[in-house]
């Protein structure tokens, strides 16, 4: 991946070889000598992850992302006891007080969770690290491995999502990887939106003021639009209809329910005396004969 040359394998044609190029041949010893290690995989996996989240005076800041990959590729291409631990990982950050307090941070969080910006500044946070690593770990992992992300949703992080912080952070989590559900596994793609609803719901009865409601109701409305349709109406539309007024107003278009908030509508004109009544106010003279319709 540095493009040293020469490289660690010797030339020779990869057109009759067992592995196709250099890299899918150091990938598969790489994976070789983990698995032969005398520890428990759980334990592999965490040291994978800490080479960029524990190692970095030892890995340049310059290609750390070049480095995410390479990890991404090799925990990604061993068994699931290596790459489980990432789930405890994200479990940890977003019960951390960074996240489950809101008082603990005050600013823009989209700032915190941009980690490329934060990582230019020197201004990176552990959460941030994290949020990065699972992108690269999900982004080379199969579909089949992608399929387990709806039931950690629903199972592990749906009862510990108390915040606006915390939603935003698994909003951010999962979101780059709905196209991929939706062409993929369309099943796992319903229950990511439900799932989405019901940590909204959560968030909502906990704190009393959200200050992110457009940027979270835009996020809805491109997953309605783009990915999910009406499939999903029916499941999200009590959700929608006991959250707070604020929240039921911008959302109402969801479940096609504009009747959710009272708004003003044409039929209240009709309090008004209208031009064309027959009444005539007392004591009219000639003078007060019917208004054409351009007057």
């Amino acid at each position: 991946m540095a493009g040293k040359s020469p490289g660690p394998f010797p030339n020779c044609d990869w057109r009759f070889n067992e592995f196709p190029n250099p890299a899918a041949h150091a990938l598969h010893v790489t994976c070789v000598e983990l698995m032969a290690l005398a520890v428990p995989g759980k334990d592999v996996g965490n040291a994978l992850l800490n080479v960029v989240l524990k190692s970095q005076p030892l890995v340049p800041r310059e290609n750390v992302t070049a480095w995410m990959n390479a990890i991404g590729l090799v925990i990604t291409a061993l068994p699931e006891p290596y790459w489980i631990v990432l789930h405890d990982r994200i479990v940890s950050v977003i019960s951390s007080p960074v996240l489950s307090s809101e008082s603990d941070w005050v600013g823009y969080p989209f700032q915190l969770l941009d980690f490329t910006a934060c990582h230019q500044s020197y201004s990176e946070m552990h959460c941030s690290y994290i949020l990065a690593l699972a992108h690269a770990v999900w982004h080379h992992s199969s579909i089949g491995q992608l399929s387990l992300i709806p039931k950690f949703l629903s199972e592990v992080l749906k009862p510990i999502v108390k915040t606006e912080f915390q939603l935003l952070y698994v909003y951010h989590l999962v979101g780059p990887f709905l196209q991929r559900f939706q062409q993929e596994r369309t099943r796992c793609m319903l229950e990511i939106g439900v799932a989405f609803y019901e940590m909204l719901q959560a968030v909502d009865q906990h704190i009393k003021h959200l200050s992110y409601m457009d940027p979270i109701c835009d996020f809805l409305y491109h997953i309605k639009y783009m990915f999910t349709g009406d499939s999903v109406k029916d499941q999200v539309e009590r959700i929608i209809c006991s959250l707070r007024p604020a929240m039921r107003l911008r959302l109402r278009f969801i479940t096609h329910i504009s009747k959710m908030e009272p708004v003003p509508t044409v039929s209240s004109v009709s309090q008004t005396p209208s031009v064309s009544s027959p009444a005539a106010p007392s004591g009219a003279g000639p003078s007060s004969a019917p208004l054409s319709v351009s007057q």
